[in-house]
């Protein structure tokens, strides 16, 4: 009687476990791959960096700052340049030379001479 009721319950747990197990399982229909191709579209990000410009020449550093920023983390130079520049003047965000050196060397990295002057003007080079 005992050696029954012990194969029941081994029984039991066995099937209870299948059936968790099932319930868990995941029925992805198709799971992205690392493999897809991106696409971006460059007009999009070259026109916020028009913006990001004309921001700062119009001297609205706030948003200049809000705008370029992101480009800038994207890598587009003109806008590391800006935020950069927004950093060492203190302009529209905190003034914070460590920032602006940083910024400033990534756009003299990606081609933007004009960044060296401003680095040998703040005495960050």
């Amino acid at each position: 009687m005992l050696k029954s009721i012990v194969q029941f319950c081994s029984l039991s747990l066995v099937f209870i476990t299948f059936m968790i197990s099932q319930s868990i399982a995941s029925t992805h229909q198709q799971i992205p791959t690392a493999d897809e191709p991106v696409l971006f579209d460059l007009a999009y990000y070259e026109s916020k960096q028009e913006r990001c410009l004309e921001a700062f020449s119009r001297s609205d550093f706030e948003i200049a700052y809000d705008i370029c920023t992101p480009l800038a983390n994207l890598g587009f130079r003109d806008a590391q340049l800006v935020t950069g520049l927004l950093y060492a003047y203190g302009e529209g965000v905190d003034k914070n030379l460590h920032r602006a050196k940083i910024w400033l060397k990534e756009a003299l990295k990606n081609g933007r001479e004009d960044a060296a002057r401003a680095l040998s003007e703040f005495d960050m080079d």
